[in-house]
């Protein structure tokens, strides 16, 4: 019974590196800051969107209209709640981080408006509309956003999935 008791929960730990892991943010402050101008892909005094696409196949797009900010990225992300492969933040909302899952192909190059998003390179930090994302080796992406003063977003590894500050 006890050997029994032990496998299982040796079977428990590897199945649940969530829980055991709590993958740090990457220091987004020792990062040199994306250019603007290299990542706007709608101009506009009113409403402009920002994106970037990642060599890992994740994307995100950004915005701020009006006192919202929002960021929603997609990407192939291993361990997400409940299979997603889409993450959404929002500075303006009960529920600041939502996940679904969405019809995307990840084969082709992601666009906004047929415009084809930028590639953020390894170790840049995307500071914009209230968030900061990177992709930095060993993972596919890191993003969160500003939310009363705490950081909320997520971490996508390789082979796992961690949400920060929810």
């Amino acid at each position: 019974m006890t050997l029994r008791m032990a496998l299982m929960l040796m079977l428990a730990l590897v199945c649940a590196p969530n829980a055991l892991a709590d993958p740090a943010l990457p220091d987004f402050s020792s990062m040199p800051k994306a250019a603007a101008k290299d990542f706007t892909v709608r101009d506009g005094l009113v409403y402009s969107v920002r994106g970037f696409r990642t060599p890992s196949g994740a994307y995100c797009t950004s915005s701020s209209h009006r006192g919202m900010s929002a960021l929603d990225c997609h990407g192939r992300f291993f361990g997400a709640p409940d299979g997603a492969n889409s993450a959404h933040l929002f500075n303006n909302s009960a529920e600041p981080l939502r996940f679904g899952t969405e019809d995307v192909d990840f084969t082709k190059t992601p666009e906004f408006e047929g415009h084809p998003l930028p590639l953020l390179l390894p170790g840049v930090d995307y500071a914009f509309d209230n968030s900061h994302c990177a992709y930095i080796a060993g993972y596919q992406l890191a993003c969160v956003m500003n939310i009363q003063d705490s950081p909320v977003g997520f971490v996508a590894g390789l082979a796992d999935f961690a949400v920060i500050g929810q």
